[in-house]
């Protein structure tokens, strides 16, 4: 029996082994198919981000960091998506924890934001820490999620750097905003650093990209 073919959709540039490669993992029996929707592009031709309402960090082939706007990555996605599609996936992850509200398709398609908002949810979670990778994210991740009706506490930080300075802003902001969990705001964060912060508190550590790999590999 052939495998299923599961797509992974990236904001950057294919293949990404560090972001594929769990879902491998928890997919042994499926074969991952990647697309990038800055495949066809080079560093020259990426727009200006400096007034850009939602930036999204990625990266390119060669490894290099770029910032890119969510708007302008939309319709670049909707188009690796439908290639992913022409392919014969059978259910598409996008790997990446921007909202995208209008990217669709025609098999089933996994968005960490979107699953995020509904284990919240089912959760009955209230007031919710919001851990940014980079500053410029901070305002719009705070935006859409208190547009859903959440309370936040919303900051940068390191996972890779869980230091007495990390370790003591985090304490202060559950205490201070009587936080109901954390929410990591991002797609790529290694295990390792997830569960090394879950053990510094009591509340929960949501890490949207883990819980929407896994929400995917439960349902095939």
């Amino acid at each position: 029996m052939p495998k299923k073919i599961i797509g992974a959709l990236i904001i950057g540039q294919s293949p990404r082994p560090d972001l594929v490669f769990p879902l491998q993992h928890m997919l042994p029996d499926c074969d991952i198919l990647q697309a990038g929707a800055l495949d066809k592009l080079t560093l020259e031709d990426l727009p200006d981000t400096s007034e850009a309402a939602y930036p999204l960090v990625t990266r390119m082939r060669n490894d290099l960091r770029v910032v890119v706007a969510e708007d302008y990555l939309a319709p670049k996605l909707q188009e690796a998506l439908t290639r992913l599609e022409k392919e014969g996936v059978v259910a598409t992850i996008l790997l990446c924890a921007g909202t995208f509200d209008h990217l669709s398709g025609t098999m089933p398609l996994y968005k960490p934001f979107k699953i995020g908002l509904g284990l919240l949810a089912s959760l009955q979670m209230k007031s919710i820490g919001l851990i940014a990778p980079v500053a410029e994210q901070e305002k719009p991740i705070k935006q859409r999620w208190e547009s859903r009706g959440w309370k936040t506490a919303t900051w940068t930080a390191d996972l890779g750097n869980q230091d007495t300075v990390f370790r003591q802003q985090l304490i202060e902001k559950i205490q201070a905003k009587r936080l109901d969990c954390i929410v990591l705001d991002y797609v790529g964060h290694p295990v390792e650093q997830v569960e090394k912060l879950q053990k510094l508190i009591d509340i929960p550590v949501i890490d949207l990209g883990y819980l929407t790999m896994m929400t995917l590999a439960n349902t095939l």
